[in-house]
């Protein structure tokens, strides 16, 4: 059951370079931090949110506007290209070729041509105005089912993204939440996705970008006479739902950055027992010395005792979820000590926050 933690206090962390909760020095203590889903927010088909203008998911446009709403970091997805360069993308498959076409069979130039509106926004448009035809048929017998596609003619669409883009792009005070998508057995069958990358390899290759960009560039301009100021970095933590992710990135950062594994906490049974529940997700973060889980905010919500449980463990707690885009929710969350809320609603999010 989602809702109940009952962890055995003996487990000890096998990984002594783990990061306790206490030690992270982007988390504030007593105050909840506001994380933008995506950027400013996941898209959603035009019935869910027909007054609301919705940004591209995951793009640089929706990422700079959680930013100018206030957020302490933006969460996006990362995968590879057949070319092996990390990209911005959530779903396995790249729904806008109305085609099942994996993310990992595309070349980085393929991936970015496929945006219908590869170029900057020259106009702004109101939601009336946004279309809602449905994307055609394109080979019989290989057409998604129904779905919503994110960045489509239903937003305000923004070029699709690198992981280095991002990087060199946002201001370096802006935290990072980089979720790690590897699909998992049930993904695989699910979405036909039965190619990918040797899981050590597809790991290397993001932290080669993560730790080629992570700190600030030297400032050319400096007098050679000035005291040469430390470099700042960007505050960066790796989240996956995939628990081999988590377990390798723990081992290779060796905790130079903080790993959280993230759970449904049972919402939807996976064929791997560590995601079905948050007294599993907490017994592997224990055990493995993964710094904290991400799961879904309904467990909260039904029973907010079990984030106090979570944290006695001294591990980090994040939140995601539609609820979190209600003010109650997120008051609930901060009077309970959830350290992170990632939310699609930043501005109300914020709001709420700092009436607290």
């Amino acid at each position: 059951n989602g809702s109940s933690v009952a962890v055995d206090s003996s487990i000890k962390s096998s990984n002594p370079q783990s990061q306790n909760a206490e030690t992270i020095p982007w988390l504030q203590q007593g105050q909840t931090l506001v994380y933008g889903h995506r950027g400013s927010g996941m898209n959603f088909a035009p019935i869910v949110t027909p007054r609301r203008l919705q940004l591209g998911e995951n793009t640089v446009l929706s990422m700079e506007k959680a930013i100018r709403d206030g957020v302490a970091a933006v969460e996006f997805d990362v995968q590879l290209t057949r070319d092996m360069v990390p990209v911005i993308y959530h779903d396995l498959i790249v729904a806008e070729t109305n085609l099942d076409i994996p993310v990992s069979t595309l070349t980085l130039n393929q991936f970015l041509a496929l945006n219908p509106k590869n170029h900057p926004i020259t106009e702004s448009r109101t939601c009336e105005s946004l279309s809602t035809r449905k994307p055609d048929a394109v080979v019989a017998g290989h057409v998604l089912k129904p779905m919503y596609v994110a960045n489509s003619e239903n937003t305000v669409q923004a070029p699709f993204a690198t992981l280095k883009e991002l990087f060199e792009t946002l201001p370096i005070e802006t935290g990072f939440d980089i979720e790690v998508k590897y699909p998992m057995p049930d993904e695989a069958d699910e979405f036909g996705v039965f190619t990918n990358f040797e899981i050590n390899l597809f790991v290397d290759r993001i932290l080669d970008v993560v730790y080629g960009c992570m700190d600030e560039k030297d400032q050319c301009a400096s007098a050679p006479s000035s005291k040469q100021q430390p470099r700042r970095r960007r505050p960066i933590v790796f989240t996956s739902f995939h628990p081999d992710i988590c377990l390798l990135l723990a081992h290779k950062v060796n905790g130079d950055i903080p790993v959280m594994l993230l759970t449904d906490a049972g919402m939807s049974a996976m064929a791997d027992c560590r995601c079905n529940s948050i007294d599993a997700a907490v017994r592997l973060c224990k055990w493995a010395g993964i710094t904290g889980i991400v799961t879904h905010v309904c467990p909260i919500s039904q029973s907010p005792r079990v984030a106090s449980l979570v944290r006695r463990h001294r591990l980090a707690l994040a939140t995601y979820g539609a609820q979190n885009n209600q003010a109650d929710h997120v008051k609930q969350q901060q009077a309970y000590g959830v350290d992170v809320v990632i939310v699609d609603d930043v501005r109300n999010a914020r709001a709420t926050i700092d009436s607290m």
